[in-house]
């Protein structure tokens, strides 16, 4: 009994040490457990965020969190037409860029580099750069020691176009016109002076938005183009740099029309006052200066892609160029943004108020429509008769644009991005598409409605283009109601349809 009580005491002190021992292992190894699962952890392939955890949490300071790419579903751009992707996006930069071609002979002290685009399927459109120029005095005209060499085949089958063969546009506007005007080409004599750039500028215009404004487009697209362009004769350096050479350049006007409501905006180019080319001739120290100088004979406003073509319907949704001109004209006049309505705010109703071609019972048909329309406040506007900076702020601070056919529309540029209506009223018979191209490219809701006019013949501009329309009450009421109530659920409105 004695050796029995003796063998169940030394089990029970066994069995003792043995819990003692599990428990002091555990106590050893739970540090390294811990870190061996917060390893594992920091391994698995989902965001850390997806994990419960706490600032509390053992786990949370020993976690490394890694970004993740934004899944390629956010990424996606809405398919667009091989033509709207030719003409708007930035492969119509791209394409200036890459069908460039020196015309000059190597033993040329000048050059001459053209750029084309293949835009339009018909023609090319073309812009140039001139290096080492001077200036005659006695004929008022640019001077080149340039030999106009002959392409190679390899070089016109690669969208290339011979210098004899780059084309003209209206209103004597385009490359040619402007080397036949201030550009002599011949060989000479070789100077050594700082070189200055010029910009050669033949307007179409000077009072028309939709022409003027269009040219100072294209005239951007050009500068854009040369400097991402690299000049072989130069070690590749960009044949126009940013900010330096705006300093060193020059804008020259060879038409003798008057400055007009966006002159000013020909600075954005140089921050040198605008000269006339008889002014230039008539300086002598500005003269003495031109020696192996720059000339730029820019894309002519006609050459614009939004010229291209305006009689049929496209439905271009992405338009970049168009919104890169809209930022800079809006940032050169230091133009605000307008703070988002609010749901006590009216929707305002801009009416293009136009000398020619005016709407009959205008002031009429605005009177009825404001009363039938509680949640809007009517502005009839003569952009005519108000500084383009200012007709750019009641632009912005429209929500329905309104206007018969005519450049005032061209004013949909700058409303505010996706946040408007245009409504278009087309004397009877025109079939125009060129704002409704705007509107969509701008995000903006597009309406139109054609009036009567005088004249049945849209191809004489002395007869429509001068013609008043008129549309019956109704029908305009229509047309601007539906206008109206499609901003009825934008920004913070919230108004029921009917």
């Amino acid at each position: 009994m004695v050796l029995l009580k003796v063998f169940h005491q030394k089990r029970i002190r066994a069995l003792g040490l043995l819990i003692c021992a599990i428990v002091l292992a555990l106590m050893l190894l739970y540090p390294v457990s811990r870190l061996y699962l917060s390893h594992q952890i920091s391994k698995l392939p989902i965001p850390w965020p997806l994990l419960p955890s706490s600032p509390s949490s053992p786990l949370s300071p020993a976690v490394n969190r890694q970004p993740f790419d934004l899944p390629p579903e956010y990424s996606f751009v809405p398919p667009q037409s091989p033509n709207c992707i030719r003409r708007f996006s930035a492969k119509y930069i791209e394409e200036l860029r890459d069908h460039a071609v020196s015309y000059c002979s190597p033993d040329s002290r000048s050059n001459i580099t053209c750029f084309h685009s293949h835009a339009r399927e018909d023609e090319a459109d073309s812009f140039c750069f001139g290096r080492g120029v001077a200036f005659d005095a006695s004929k008022s005209k640019f001077s080149l020691d340039c030999s106009i060499r002959d392409l190679t085949t390899e070089e016109e089958g690669g969208g290339l176009v011979p210098f004899g063969s780059i084309r003209g546009y209206w209103y004597n506007t385009g490359p040619p016109n402007v080397f036949n005007h201030a550009i002599e080409i011949h060989q000479a004599a070789a100077h050594e002076a700082p070189p200055q750039t010029f910009l050669l500028l033949q307007r179409e215009g000077e009072t028309n938005t939709w022409h003027s404004l269009l040219e100072i487009f294209s005239t951007w697209i050009t500068f854009d183009v040369l400097r991402m362009s690299g000049d072989a004769s130069r070690d590749n350096e960009a044949f126009f740099r940013v900010p330096e050479d705006i300093l060193d350049t020059q804008v020259v006007i060879l038409d003798d029309r008057k400055d007009g409501p966006y002159f000013d905006l020909w600075t954005l180019f140089a921050q040198r006052k605008p000269l006339r080319l008889e002014e230039l001739a008539g300086d002598q120290a500005a003269i003495a200066a031109i020696q192996n100088a720059n000339i730029i004979v820019p894309l002519a406003g006609s050459s614009n892609p939004l010229w291209q073509p305006d009689s049929e319907v496209q439905q271009c949704t992405i338009a970049p160029t168009v919104s890169v001109f809209s930022r800079r004209v809006l940032e050169f006049y230091k133009v605000p943004d307008p703070p988002v309505r609010q749901p006590d705010e009216p929707i305002v109703v801009t009416f293009i108020d136009r000398k020619t071609r005016r709407l009959q019972n205008q002031t009429t048909l605005f009177e009825e429509l404001q009363k039938r329309n509680p949640y809007i406040v009517v502005r009839l506007i003569d952009f005519a008769a108000i500084p383009f900076s200012e007709q750019l702020r009641v632009t912005r601070e429209t929500d329905v644009l309104v206007g018969v056919h005519g450049a005032g529309l061209t004013h949909s540029i700058f409303m505010r991005e996706g946040a408007g209506a245009v409504v278009e009223i087309q004397p009877q018979g025109l079939e125009h598409y060129g704002f409704r191209m705007v509107a969509t490219m701008r995000g903006l809701s597009y309406f139109h409605v054609h009036a009567a006019s005088k004249s049945h013949d849209l191809q004489r501009r002395d007869g429509w283009h001068l013609n008043d329309v008129h549309i019956e009450p109704e029908r305009f009421m229509d047309i601007m109601e539906v206008a109206i109530k499609t901003m009825y659920s934008k920004g913070l409105w919230n108004f029921d349809v009917n």
